[in-house]
């Protein structure tokens, strides 16, 4: 009964944290974000999965609309479609699902918890995935976050209980896998190792079920691509193995290739994914550790070695943070490992709790302690700090999301204004312009002037719209220095951090 109570009173008050925090939240604050709001808003029109912006070149596309989603995944735009079927005058009812989905993350890890350790473990761990630091504003926000999350990680606890489920479990253990490879393309990774247990005789059965539960799920996805680009699965995402630079994900028709990559040398090559698992290694001690709470997590998972759940859960962390770190070197410590470890999260600040516990087990020894005391000091002491530390990102983040692209209603509106309703506009941002103006757009380059102006051309640009955040190649550009004949100045706005400046493309 007290399990009951607990878990009620857990998703209540996530459920509540997670509103408030979606409440404060006013529009998409970066590309990611307003991508998938993008996409949930051309579904609810009836628009289905065609996108009218380009946001790279990976896939050489022909023109405008654009099919969707072969780089990203479909199913946090599906999700907030139903938020925009309710209602799309305002960025809370695209948020609204996923606060839903948040809300239930903690009562994974207090289950987790509560395998091995107290109630008091269980509260513990569930409050720190409640406030969860650097992860605390991302949770309601129409993005992968809360769904691979609760998806990955239900399918990592269904598979690591200490006791086989029978067909139907490993059915549903194969929806969720599915469901998280349509969230992320980094639920694939999952796949294999809720497998694991099944690597014993008598099987067969099981394995079947977790196949066809994936599925049931991905095949339609499978073919529809094989409909669109002739490939199960898009070349683009795996393009970016092939980066020698961040800034490459965004360049046209770059030779992204192993030959190309190979050329650049071993030196530094080796130097890049030296420098990706140091920047990695900060990002798990901040964001998945809490910063404070990583030994108590290291000590809680080597404690809960032998527990196949802990097990799955760690191996799925250290394979996020290889891939990530070794593989996509570039992307991931942009915030590719950030958006991929969260199904371990839950599982993490259980470890947590358990390792805390046995660290305050050790030390009431040697200075004679009161237990059960020092536990209830030291575990509400990590709540109180992970509660200031999810303040802190929140303070910092939401803050910057409402006031980011400010500048492109303005720029909507003095086009509106020139009879350019329809005009094509090449930006640094274009799920964010559409989602501000709907104008389509393209992304601007990483290039010189020549390579912008054959961008244009083949797309039919306008308008070009530069801010700070422009292309190093097009330095003099921005400034005013080196125009091409083609261009010119047709408008200057002030932006945070800069002017930003629209040229007019002569002759489109």
């Amino acid at each position: 009964m007290s399990t009951k109570r607990d878990l009620a009173s857990i998703f209540l008050l996530a459920l509540a944290v997670r509103l408030a925090t979606a409440l404060f939240i006013s529009q998409p604050g970066y590309m990611d974000a307003a991508y998938y709001a993008d996409g949930a808003l051309l579904i609810a029109q009836g628009d289905g999965l065609a996108e009218p912006f380009l946001w790279n070149y990976l896939d050489d596309p022909s023109g405008l609309p654009h099919p969707g989603f072969l780089y990203w995944m479909p199913l946090p735009s599906l999700v907030a479609a139903v938020g925009a079927v309710l209602g799309a005058d305002s960025y809370l009812e695209l948020q609204l699902p996923f606060v839903l989905l948040g809300a239930l993350l903690p009562l994974l890890a207090y289950r987790a918890a509560r395998a091995v350790a107290d109630r008091f473990a269980g509260w513990v761990a569930a409050l720190l995935t409640v406030f969860s630091g650097l992860f605390f504003p991302y949770w309601p926000l129409p993005e992968t976050f809360a769904p691979f999350a609760l998806c990955g990680g239900l399918a990592l606890y269904l598979a690591g209980r200490e006791e086989r489920g029978g067909p139907l479990v490993w059915l549903l253990i194969g929806l969720l896998t599915g469901l998280a490879h349509l969230t992320r393309p980094d639920g694939l990774l999952l796949l294999p190792l809720v497998g694991l247990p099944l690597l014993t005789r008598g099987s067969r059965r099981r394995a079947a079920m977790l196949a066809l539960g994936y599925l049931a799920v991905m095949a339609p996805w499978f073919a529809r691509n094989l409909r669109v680009v002739g490939a199960v699965l898009p070349p683009a995402g795996s393009k970016t193995l092939w980066l020698t630079t961040y800034d490459d994900l965004f360049c046209y028709r770059c030779d992204l290739s192993p030959a190309a990559y190979l050329s650049w040398g071993w030196r530094a090559i080796v130097r890049s994914k030296l420098w990706a698992t140091g920047v990695n290694l900060q990002r798990l001690l901040a964001e998945d550790g809490l910063v404070f709470m990583l030994p108590f997590i290291l000590v809680g998972l080597y404690r809960l070695r032998r527990r196949r759940l802990f097990a799955l859960a760690a191996g799925y962390w250290a394979t996020v943070f290889v891939v990530h770190s070794w593989a996509f070197t570039f992307p991931g410590p942009r915030g590719g490992f950030f958006h991929a470890s969260v199904p371990a999260l839950p599982f993490l600040m259980a470890a947590g709790a358990v390792g805390l516990e046995a660290a305050v087990r050790r030390a009431a020894r040697r200075r004679r302690w009161r237990l059960s005391h020092a536990r209830r000091i030291f575990g509400w002491a990590a709540v109180v700090g992970a509660f200031a530390l999810s303040l802190y990102a929140a303070g910092v983040a939401i803050p910057r999301w409402n006031r980011a692209d400010a500048v492109y209603d303005a720029v909507g509106r003095w086009l509106d204004g020139h009879e350019a309703a329809e005009a094509v506009v090449m930006v640094a941002n274009p799920p964010a312009f559409w989602y501000h103006t709907r104008h389509r757009a393209v992304m601007v380059p990483n290039g010189d002037a020549a390579t912008l102006l054959t961008v244009a051309g083949r797309y039919g640009v306008r308008y070009v719209l530069l801010d700070r955040n422009h292309p190093a190649p097009l330095g003099g550009l921005y400034a005013g220095e080196d125009v091409p004949s083609g261009m010119s100045v047709a408008h200057v706005w002030q932006g945070e951090g800069g002017p930003v400046v629209l040229y007019a493309v002569r002759g489109k």
